[in-house]
């Protein structure tokens, strides 16, 4: 995701040559290109909620009106616009990654990045963010999540299966119904941690 240098190979992301890319050539990619999602949310709990969605677009130096535009737009898609004026210290884990959602999507990234995002979340906010990332990703947002749950995965489209830093498997959902395509994941990784012999 730009913060680690490359020992071998090359990464090239929307025709971009990232390991050419000078440290402040680097920043501005990642703030201009990438949304981040961590598992532990990330939030600054000395700003209130609107301030850490705000922050990429504050960095990015943009428009006010476009600040406050986005911001309704995301806030009411996520269903957080009530908790803006809070600060995360006084909001859910399930709202607290709402709120760090809005602030990757904000900056309108060409690719989100999710790590372990239901990492920290009970079942059933795991599930209403899973079913909003799948809404997310139907209007167009690239998400790239990393999981070790079969559970999440099985709302994505596509699944790469990754054993010992190579890739191990690939599987498309097509037309099979979640329950389905989540019993072919758990197959796979069967097979892949060695169950399925």
């Amino acid at each position: 995701a730009t913060f680690d240098k490359l020992t071998e190979g090359f990464i090239t992301l929307n025709g971009t040559a990232i390991n050419k890319l000078r440290n402040k050539e680097i920043a501005r990619f990642r703030r201009e290109t990438l949304g981040f999602v961590f598992q532990d949310f990330n939030v600054l709990n000395t700003m209130s909620n609107n301030d850490n969605i705000l922050m990429p677009l504050v960095l990015a130096n943009e428009r006010p009106k476009t600040m406050d535009e986005r911001l309704k737009s995301i806030s009411t898609q996520l269903g957080i616009h009530d908790l803006l004026d809070k600060y995360p210290y006084e909001i859910s884990g399930g709202q607290k990654q709402r709120v760090a959602i809005a602030r990757a999507l904000i900056a309108q990234p060409k690719l989100l990045l999710a790590d372990e995002p239901t990492g920290a979340l009970d079942s059933k906010t795991s599930k209403n963010l899973m079913k909003l990332f799948r809404e997310i990703n139907q209007n167009n947002q690239t998400i790239l999540m990393v999981t070790h749950s079969n559970i999440d995965a099985s709302y994505a489209e596509r699944v790469i299966f990754i054993k010992d830093g190579r890739l191990y498997h690939e599987i498309y959902r097509g037309e099979e119904s979640r329950d389905e395509y989540q019993k072919r994941i758990a197959d796979s990784l069967a097979i892949l941690n060695g169950r399925g012999d």
